[in-house]
Parts: C-alpha cells; structure tokens; sequence
C-alpha cells in the first residue's frame, strides 16, 4: 500500500533522496525510477512520489542522476534557422513532449552553414547530449562520423528518406512541391516562374525544385533559365526573386516559391508593382506558416503539421533511449491550401 503523505510543513536544509524515499514509503530505487518517468513505476506512484518530493523542496542533483543512470537527460537540436521558418512550432512540441519524459533540450542554430552545424554539433557532444535531432540529411559526413564514434543516436526531420541510412520523421519534400506545380497547372497556368530555396546547400529546397521539375515535364511545359531564380529564405529575397522574374518574363503569370517567406516576399513586390493578385499573377509557397494565412490575399500553400513532427520525432528518441524498438521512418502527411493567392491566368 501507497503512503499517505501531508505536504504541510516545509522542510529546510538539504534533502536528499533518502528522506525523499523514507517520507513516501519506498526505497530510493523507487524514487529514482519515478522522477526519471520510468515506465516500470505507475502513474499512480509516480504522482506520489512526485508530490512526496514537491514537499520536501527536493531538488534532483543532475550530476548524480545523469551518474546513476549513464545519461545527461539533454537532447540536442540543430536548426538551420529560427527566423521566420517552420521550426518554432516544431521546437515547441519536441521540446515539450520531451520534457513529459524527463530531458531537456539544447537547442544550437547554424544558418544553413555546414561548418558552422559541425562546430556546433561538436559543442553539443561535449558538453554531453543523449541524441541529437538534425534537419535534413546533407552535411558533412564527419558529423555522422563522430555521431557513430561517440554511440550517440540521431534522428532527421523535414525529410522522409525511408530507403536511406539514417533514422527519420519528416515529410516528402519532392511530392508536396509536385502536387502545388499540378495545382498550378490545372489553373490554367503555362507562363511560371520559380523562386527556389537555397538548393546548393539545403536538400529539402533541392528536392522541392526537383518536385516542380516533375510536374512541369510532366505537362511538357518548359521552364527557361531566365524564369527560375534561387534565393535564401527572406522576405526581402522573395521580392528581389519576383523583380528579377518579371523584369525579365513580365509574361509570367504564376510564381512557385520555395517557401512561404520567399511568397511573402513575392507577395509584397507583386502589389508594389500595382499588380493584382491572383487576377494578374498568382503565388504559392510551401510550409502553411501563420503568417502566410494572415496575408490578403491568404497565401496557396503546402501546409506542413511542424507540430506533429515534433511531438513523433520526440516519441522516436525517447523510445530509442529506453530500448525500444520503433519506427525506422515516420512519414508526416503535408497537406494543399489553395488559399486566395492563386486563380486561372487572366485571358489575353
């Protein structure tokens, strides 16, 4: 039988998991195993033992813990940017699904510069880390390489690679990016340009320009070098990219953009230039930011649940973690918003 324990009357001093223990009735096995979530102690106990703890000001010593258990209880993160990107959801629900078993999270931003993400992934392992969450599956092998070394699990998001090497929960980048070129097609549209992402050094954008590439050639509708332009993901790019388009191609009368940052950007030079969208061009991104649906018009997107790749690439390493087995590749299902920003090209 549980303990029944009052927690009126504070202790002071310092209070070690012995007292912890001694006070709710179990031993300091079981006080351990119920701060750090362990699924061998139930819910019921835990709360317990939980609320023993709360009462006694009982605060876990880390050095001890990560001692006992061989574990810092630290995940580590590499974004390639926090501005104006996907990633703050996706930080929240990982860092907050992880929390409910017990670690934190480290999080390091590297500005799509792959030295910069192994000098940080360095920093990361040694200052001790369980796993660590990249984005994408391009960059330097030396990183995975001392990943391997030092037995640390990784997993990838923003990618779904399930025949490749590396653990995954993220979303076909390639497929997404066909099915918004489809939808511009079937709007009528044969004059298009592209604003890609930064395709030399994120896979992610390269794979949605190979995605439009498909569609294109699948409805032989070619794509002159003078109507394709690459930028980095700003808003101030998107307008630069849609200038240089149309100043070029001002028969253009659709624009792909690799994602809804560059289509802000678009957006904005678009109506600067006093053209009306959609009636005289129309304008997608990718990735269903907020932002975007706030936009007027209300930008035709691939909404991407950042969320729910957080919450399952924090489930993966947790249960990798713990010895489970799980899922090799999760795939997260993105979705087409039509929005306001797209309409059939204005007849001639």
């Amino acid at each position: 039988m549980v303990k029944q324990f009052s927690g009126s009357g504070r202790r002071t001093g310092s209070v070690g998991v012995r007292d912890v223990a001694k006070a709710a009735g179990v031993s300091t096995a079981t006080v351990s195993r119920a701060l750090n979530r362990s699924p061998q102690v139930s819910e019921e106990l835990r709360k317990h033992v939980a609320s023993v703890a709360a009462g006694l000001n009982y605060i876990p010593d880390p050095a001890a813990r990560a001692l006992s258990s061989q574990k810092t209880f630290r995940v580590g993160a590499l974004i390639p940017t926090i501005a104006n990107s996907i990633y703050s959801r996706f930080v929240e629900a990982l860092q907050r699904r992880l929390r409910q078993s017990g670690y934190s999270l480290v999080l390091a931003n590297y500005d799509f510069d792959e030295s910069l993400e192994m000098e940080e992934a360095q920093a990361l392992v040694e200052s001790g880390i369980d796993a660590l969450v990249l984005a994408g599956e391009q960059r330097s092998t030396e990183l995975y390489d001392l990943l391997d070394r030092r037995g640390i699990p990784y997993l990838l998001i923003s990618i779904y690679l399930p025949d490749g090497p590396h653990r995954c929960v993220g979303y076909d980048n390639r497929a997404g990016a066909e099915a918004m070129t489809r939808f511009v097609l079937e709007l009528g549209h044969r004059e298009i340009g592209v604003i890609e992402g930064p395709s030399d050094v994120s896979d992610r954008a390269r794979l949605r320009t190979s995605g439009v590439m498909d569609a294109l050639q699948e409805a032989e509708v070619e794509l002159p070098a003078q109507r394709i332009t690459r930028r980095t993901f700003s808003v101030h790019n998107g307008r630069e990219g849609l200038a240089e388009l149309l100043d070029a191609s001002p028969e253009i009368t659709a624009v792909i953009c690799g994602n809804d940052v560059l289509a802000i950007g678009a957006l904005m030079e678009a109506q600067a230039r006093g053209l009306s969208v959609p009636e005289d061009l129309s304008i997608c991104g990718y990735d269903g930011l907020d932002i975007a649906q706030e936009m007027v018009p209300q930008i035709a997107t691939m909404h991407v649940p950042t969320a729910q790749m957080g919450l399952k690439a924090a489930e993966s390493l947790v249960g990798v973690l713990a010895g489970e087995k799980t899922p090799k590749s999760v795939l997260i299902e993105t979705r087409l918003v039509p929005g306001g920003s797209t309409a059939p090209p204005r007849k001639s």
